[in-house]
């Protein structure tokens, strides 16, 4: 029984930490910033003068550019809990929540956490008026349409904006809630314009 046990951790460690979009270059032990990871994608397209594939991927942390903190995939909630895996603008220093895996193809980019290897949703099947509505998760197997994003740069330059694909939204930080509140600093692809909680670096 401790044999099969092993095996089976073995095996599904082996299939969480094998992104189906693997670059060529294995994740760094310290990742880029989101700002610093879209630099580098468009430094290689204006060098090669092609379009973005799905293979060109970084390891990155993504800060929210109005609270300055880093992102995390909360991953303390039970797996059946519709909390866990959702991303928040929470963190004060970078751990393994805190680190993604951004795969950038257009409008068909994705993000993954490092952690898990769980591609993020943007979770569209509750009601518009749910507060879940768009939020991020980091709890999909397989990049669908929930799970693609475009990217573009803001701020001069020194910052991103995220879009889902799914339902044309700019992801928000989510800072309008009291601290105690559970969607506080959550993740959601909701905005239809641009303003400093849709900013990230």
């Amino acid at each position: 029984m401790k044999r099969l046990t092993r095996i089976l951790i073995m095996t599904f460690a082996a299939v969480a930490l094998v992104p189906p979009l693997q670059s060529s270059a294995a994740p760094t032990s310290q990742p880029l910033t989101l700002a610093q990871a879209f630099a580098e994608h468009a430094v290689k397209i204006r060098a090669s003068a092609t379009t973005a594939t799905a293979a060109d991927c970084y390891a990155a942390t993504i800060t929210s550019q109005a609270n300055g903190h880093l992102t995390s995939a909360e991953l303390g909630y039970d797996p059946s809990d519709y909390r866990y895996g959702m991303l928040r603008a929470r963190a004060t220093s970078e751990g393994p929540w805190e680190e993604f895996f951004v795969c950038f193809n257009g409008s068909q980019s994705t993000i993954q956490s490092l952690d898990t290897g769980m591609y993020v949703s943007a979770e569209l099947g509750y009601d518009t008026s749910d507060s879940r509505w768009g939020m991020l998760r980091a709890r999909a197997s397989s990049a669908g349409p929930w799970e693609q994003y475009s990217f573009a740069t803001s701020c001069n330059g020194n910052c991103l904006v995220i879009r889902s694909t799914a339902n044309n939204r700019l992801v928000s930080a989510e800072l309008g809630y009291g601290t105690s509140d559970w969607r506080y600093e959550m993740l959601r692809a909701r905005a239809t314009s641009e303003g400093p909680w849709e900013e990230f670096n």
